[in-house]
């Protein structure tokens, strides 16, 4: 799970969010926003404004989204409601959905 969080935090980087961020304060949008407090926002604030450099921005938008996705985990495993099973495993899915599990 961290690897591919990684690799889509720096495919996010290559897509343009730091130009996103950066284009939103030129704008005018104040980083105390609730909107501009989602993960990858509020963590490249500090890069774009000069306070720390942007690799760092990134490890700490990486360590934070990792931190994120563990508490997610926690609450749905905490749900006996939730249905788990391997990412593509249709199969076990259409018996589930079917009642046949």
């Amino acid at each position: 799970l961290y690897k591919r969080i990684d690799t889509r935090i720096d495919q996010m980087m290559d897509a343009g969010l730091y130009d996103e961020v950066a284009s939103l304060l030129n704008k005018g949008l104040d980083p105390s926003l609730v909107s501009m407090q989602g993960l990858g926002y509020k963590e490249l604030v500090p890069a774009i404004r000069g306070d720390i450099s942007l690799d760092e921005a990134v490890c700490t938008l990486k360590r934070d989204t990792r931190h994120f996705a563990k508490r997610q985990l926690t609450w749905f495993r905490r749900d006996p409601e939730i249905f788990w099973t391997p990412p593509g495993d249709t199969d076990k899915i259409i018996a589930y959905i079917d009642g046949t599990l």
